[in-house]
């Protein structure tokens, strides 16, 4: 095997490892985003069974929404910048014996 044929088998391999990790960065960020919102809903949804009036009830869905809303967009734009960066790094790494 050649050496450019070896340079590539190991981008290769690296960038599958970034990859395998970048998932694992990624799924640990998902799953905690996801036990936040679970905290976050439970505690809603006790405080809408413990609203005194309609109006306390209404107030505290519309918080609800509006803070649901701006944490799914931030987690969103996280997770975006994380993927991007993350296939960034695997082309660069493949991309580095080829330029060579």
């Amino acid at each position: 095997m050649n050496d450019m044929s070896r340079e590539m088998i190991d981008a290769f391999t690296a960038s599958a490892n970034m990859a395998a990790s970048g998932i694992t960065r990624i799924n640990a960020e998902l799953m905690n985003f996801g036990k936040t919102r679970f905290d976050t809903d439970a505690a809603t949804a006790e405080a809408l069974l413990g609203a005194k009036s309609m109006t306390d009830m209404l107030a505290l869905q519309r918080d609800f929404m509006v803070a649901a809303f701006e944490a799914y967009a931030e987690e969103t734009g996280k997770l975006r910048d994380m993927t991007i960066e993350l296939t960034n790094e695997m082309v660069e790494r493949v991309a580095k014996p080829l330029a060579d």
